[in-house]
């Protein structure tokens, strides 16, 4: 999402109608292109309206018909597969680019309209056949969507198109590669280091800032090159004030979509571990049928793939090792999937912002406030089995929304330790009891299992928490706080 997509398709449209001024100076005309003009049938599935089905026949015949007047022809009102039969009949060698193919099917499956969608897959299935049956007349054809197309059942009548989707040779398509960024960005990394002042030592330690927010996604199994997204490239280049910001915000069905099942499959432990998923899952599902495999973990990880909260970080045989691509994505969506939980009196970037302060500033009952707002929303159904993982993970989500170095089930002393967090100025160790003792009960345990030795060597101030959770009240109900010198094993 958000990489240039629709934007290649402009760039095609303008390319086979012989718009050559547009192209000046740029490769393709430096190589010999002819720039004849053709055709060119233009379809933008993302603005078909799925609210109900005669609205979604409505705005897909708009679009069957638009393209026929563009080319002189008044097409008579009928299934939107038979208007394009009678448009493709009528030209000669045309262009098809086709933007957002699975919108529409997203739309109705985010919307749990089952049956709308059913009818949708039916009439597109019927759409692309008529496009196969004319292979042989048709110049060029495009397609591109968020999914990947071979496991998609609207495609089961069209088998031979050339899937570029994890292509290697395609890898660096969309998003700005390393060298382009540098090559194309130099006066704009220039300007926002003098506005920035002191901030960064060096031009390096800029760029590996811009890199860890915005750069790491790989789009090929067999080809490890990364891009930037270049969206949020741009905005910060363009923004008055040189902050990373989240820019690759959460809009649209399938992001919803992603988040909604991502926290019904027990999925925040992403933040924990590295995520495995086989390449025939990632090929073989299908955004259409998703409704009937939303409890396979397998299906909802290809899902967050596509949506583009995950992304390839390594090959393990025939597996994919998934995990956030950046800092900006994995924010976006930790912050989407705590807010799931309920209606927040804050957005979690600003209870972010709270914690960190409180954390620099040794301020505990600044950071008990703030998690007791982070747990209020939680229901028993939500911590129905899952309560003591559940209030850990929301804790370290919280964390690292603000930037702070945080830890859960560390391997310490003589056992493991629930919570580690640094600051430049500060440490603090958290034990939490969930129904399960009290605040002083998790002091005792910090303090018997010696999980101070994993901070030997620190002479930072230590700060041990003992937090005593209850499930009925959703609340820390009471906590106790120590600063601690550090002893040795």
């Amino acid at each position: 999402r958000r990489f240039g997509k629709s934007l290649m398709c402009s760039t095609l449209d303008a390319l086979f109608s012989g718009k050559e001024d547009l192209f000046k100076d740029l490769s393709i005309a430096r190589n010999g292109y002819d720039f004849k003009s053709y055709p060119v049938l233009r379809f933008d599935f993302s603005r078909i309206n799925t609210v109900g089905y005669g609205d979604f026949i409505h705005d897909f015949r708009k679009q069957v018909w638009r393209n026929g007047r563009d080319h002189g022809m008044d097409l008579e009102e009928a299934a939107p597969s038979s208007m394009l039969d009678d448009l493709l009949d009528a030209l000669e060698d045309p262009v098809v680019i086709i933007d957002e193919f699975d919108s529409p099917v997203i739309k109705a499956v985010s919307d749990k309209q089952d049956g709308l969608a059913d009818c949708i897959r039916r009439d597109l299935n019927a759409f692309y056949s008529v496009i196969k049956s004319y292979t042989g007349k048709i110049h060029f054809f495009f397609i591109t969507g968020c999914t990947k197309l071979s496991g998609l059942s609207i495609f089961s009548s069209m088998n031979n198109l050339v899937d570029l989707s994890m292509d290697p040779d395609y890898a660096g398509m969309f998003g700005y590669t390393e060298a382009e960024l540098l090559g194309n960005f130099p006066e704009y990394i220039d300007q926002r280091m003098e506005m920035l002042g002191s901030s960064y030592r060096s031009r390096d330690e800029f760029l590996d800032a811009l890199r860890n927010y915005y750069d790491g996604y790989r789009f090929s199994d067999c080809n490890d090159l990364r891009v930037y997204n270049p969206v949020s490239v741009g905005r910060y280049f363009s923004v008055a004030r040189p902050v990373f910001s989240d820019y690759w915000v959460s809009t649209g069905g399938l992001s919803t979509l992603a988040v909604t099942l991502a926290r019904h499959n027990d999925l925040l432990r992403l933040i924990d571990q590295k995520a495995e998923l086989d390449l025939q899952s990632l090929d073989g599902f299908d955004i259409s049928t998703l409704a009937l495999d939303s409890r396979r973990k397998r299906f909802v990880l290809a899902l967050l793939y596509y949506a583009g909260y995950l992304t390839i970080s390594g090959v393990d045989g025939a597996n994919l090792l998934l995990d956030f691509p950046n800092t900006e994505v994995r924010n976006t969506f930790l912050a989407s999937l705590i807010e799931m939980y309920g209606n927040y009196p804050q957005d979690p970037a600003s209870m972010a912002k709270t914690a960190y302060r409180t954390v620099v500033e040794g301020d505990i009952d600044g950071l008990i406030h703030t998690l007791n707002e982070l747990y209020k929303p939680l229901t028993p159904v939500d911590l129905k089995g899952q309560k003591e993982q559940l209030v850990q993970l929301l804790f370290k989500a919280l964390f690292i929304i603000a930037g702070l170095p945080v830890l859960t089930e560390v391997y310490a002393g003589k056992g493991r330790l629930d919570a580690l967090v640094t600051t430049e100025g500060h440490n603090y160790i958290f034990e939490f009891k969930v129904d399960s003792g009290t605040a002083e009960c998790a002091m005792n345990q910090i303090k018997e299992k010696h999980y101070d030795w994993i901070l030997s060597g620190d002479s930072k101030p230590l700060h041990l928490v003992g937090i005593d959770f209850r499930t009925e009240e959703r609340q820390i109900v009471s906590y106790t706080h120590q600063l601690y010198e550090v002893t040795s094993p």
